[in-house]
């Protein structure tokens, strides 16, 4: 609401300019990453601390102090078991991922300061969740039963398929790749 002159209200109509500080204002305390990241005033090799802009930390390290108005940023390297793989200012490094042998998961790259941990499938598994190029939960492979022949051997990224036997064949437990002729 607005006075006007002789000491009434009137409703309120927003100006143009109005409008656009409402909406960054909307974007900004909603959360809007995107909007955030772009009003930074940091350089992508910096971070912010208050109204500071402090250099960002190499990959294998982490925050110990940051910049101050005479000094740079204090880095240290991650401890055994962490890392971190971009230019940050994080004050801890990450965990690294455990390949869960429950979840039919193997470590095919250890963890190291500046790599995650890389896992894949075990032998006789194949991948049902996948981050990347990396694996996050494996299944077995598929048993084909009798009467059964395999289609398809399963890989790492693939299951078994399966396949009945024509008539007049058989596989008596599902491990042939062709179905054998019944004999008299």
């Amino acid at each position: 609401m607005q006075r006007v002159p002789g000491g009434g209200l009137q409703p309120w109509s927003p100006t143009p300019q109005a409008d656009t500080l409402s909406l960054a204002l909307c974007l900004l305390l909603l959360g809007c990453p995107h909007c955030a990241l772009a009003m930074s005033p940091c350089k992508e090799e910096e971070y912010p601390v208050g109204a500071e802009c402090c250099p960002k930390c190499k990959p294998g390290y982490r925050v110990n102090k940051p910049c101050g108005k005479d000094t740079g940023t204090s880095c240290a390297p991650c401890a055994p078991g962490t890392y971190t793989a971009h230019l940050n200012g994080l004050s801890e490094c990450l965990q690294c991922r455990v390949c869960d042998p429950a979840m039919g998961l193997e470590t095919r790259r250890k963890c190291v300061s500046t790599e995650n941990t890389v896992c894949g499938c075990d032998q006789g598994h194949f991948c049902v969740t996948e981050e990347g190029d990396d694996c996050a939960e494996c299944r077995p492979h598929r048993v084909c039963g009798p009467g059964q022949r395999v289609q398809e051997r399963g890989t790492e990224r693939r299951d078994t398929e399966c396949a009945d036997c024509p008539p007049g064949t058989f596989s008596p437990d599902g491990t042939l790749a062709q179905c054998q002729p019944w004999t008299r």
